[in-house]
């Protein structure tokens, strides 16, 4: 499983850094604002596409280790893309490509790698103060995440258990709306998403959620900036053909520091954690810190 997930990982992330053809003008100079931007947090501009790949690597338990405890690791990159065909409209696309181990306490494990469930979306930027490099923006946000991912199944045919799954095998609409401010040295969002999943493969359905950022950003210098934001969740449990599961669901919340650095123009690294601080999920769920790096590319 290892090495073809290696060198998908290596061909993707390689694609995403190969220049393009020259652009009439950077990005910085189009938008007007030289604020380091990660993914989704970018300003618009008629024209404007974006490509990016961040890798993810993070896990939970869940349960108690001497009794029935599942212990379950992923390694993930998302592939992303974002066009602006218009001054105030993002349309965007997310494939995952991803990796997962679960093992419980008999030291039994399942494997499975592949492609996820790609997210689709748009974001309209329905308010900004002004035309050119503006201070303020709202931002609300509609998109699908669509059943992409097969369905995996071990060498004897037989499906792997639902936690191994990489998609949930339903079509999940989610909404969203966010405030950007930008002043000098310094730049915030707020955001909030929700995400209403519907029934998909075995009965398995995830529980509403709604997930919330807030975050601030300093940018001392052209090149780099360092940023720190909580990240929250908040969500149902989940249910398999309407009976709900015992652990899942309540409210999580994560303290995610961030640098980001620009190398050369039009290109953005990030690297950060997310650190949970809070935990009042239902039941016993002991997420991991979450690692984080990514590049985006201006065309």
């Amino acid at each position: 499983m290892r090495k073809p997930l290696a060198a998908t990982l290596i061909l993707a992330s390689a694609v995403l850094l190969v220049p393009g053809a020259p652009a009439w003008a950077c990005a910085t100079c189009a938008c007007g604002d030289p604020t380091l931007t990660s993914m989704g947090t970018e300003q618009p501009f008629s024209g404007r596409l974006r490509l990016s790949t961040t890798l993810r690597a993070w896990g939970h338990t869940v349960g108690q280790d001497n009794e029935n405890a599942l212990r379950l690791r992923e390694a993930r990159m998302d592939v992303a893309a974002a066009y602006a065909p218009l001054p105030w409209l993002f349309l965007a696309a997310t494939l995952p490509l991803q990796a997962r181990e679960v093992r419980d306490v008999s030291l039994a494990r399942e494997r499975g790698w592949g492609v996820g469930d790609v997210e689709i979306s748009a974001k309209a930027f329905v308010y900004q103060d002004k035309d050119f490099s503006p201070d303020h923006l709202f931002s609300v946000l509609a998109g699908v995440k669509l059943p992409t991912a097969p369905v995996l199944h071990a060498e004897d045919g037989t499906e792997l258990d639902l936690d191994t799954q990489l998609g949930s095998g339903s079509v999940d609409p989610l909404f969203g709306v966010a405030y950007q401010h930008f002043r000098g040295a310094w730049s915030f969002v707020a955001s909030a998403t929700g995400f209403l999943p519907t029934r998909g493969i075995r009965g398995f359905r995830a529980g509403a959620s709604v997930r919330t950022t807030l975050a601030a950003q300093y940018q001392p210098a052209p090149r780099w900036a360092v940023r720190l934001g909580l990240d929250g969740r908040v969500e149902k449990a989940a249910d398999i053909n309407g009976e709900k599961e015992e652990d899942g669901g309540g409210v999580i919340g994560y303290a995610s520091p961030d640098v980001l650095f620009s190398p050369a123009t039009d290109i953005v690294l990030a690297a950060g954690v997310r650190v949970p601080f809070f935990n009042r999920l239902n039941g016993r769920v002991a997420p991991t810190p979450i690692a984080m790096m990514s590049v985006a590319y201006d065309l």
